[in-house]
């Protein structure tokens, strides 16, 4: 595990759509499952995304994937279709959030095996 961040910009783009999804869920209040939904998956989306800023670990990425996946489910799961707002905002930035993981992930496994293939040369 190398503890250099792959890419310092889209883990504060993470940590802004945390925050942000966070913030939206104020928005949601008349819909209390939206809204607590929005709001705990955007401060877990940005605790993950500044922890990983302050020491990087795969895990961070890992959690990411999953809660951006979840937030894309979310809506169907808990029968948000009639609130077209809450629905879209949650799908979008889970498909953003789970996206840059992916990057991520893709990203700091590329820079594991560079780094064991130059160990390895000397």
């Amino acid at each position: 595990m190398t503890s250099e961040v792959p890419s310092k910009g889209l883990e504060w783009t993470n940590l802004v759509l945390g925050a942000g999804l966070a913030c939206a869920a104020l928005a949601f209040t008349e819909l209390p499952a939206a809204a607590w939904n929005a709001g705990i998956v955007g401060v877990l989306v940005a605790c993950c995304s500044a922890v990983a800023l302050y020491r990087y670990g795969a895990w961070a990425e890992w959690s990411n994937l999953a809660l951006g996946c979840w937030a894309v489910a979310a809506p169907f799961l808990l029968g948000l279709g009639s609130a077209q707002a809450a629905m879209w905002t949650l799908v979008l930035v889970g498909l953003c959030v789970a996206t840059i993981a992916i990057i991520q992930l893709s990203n700091g496994s590329k820079a594991q095996m560079l780094s064991r293939i130059k160990s390895d040369a000397t």
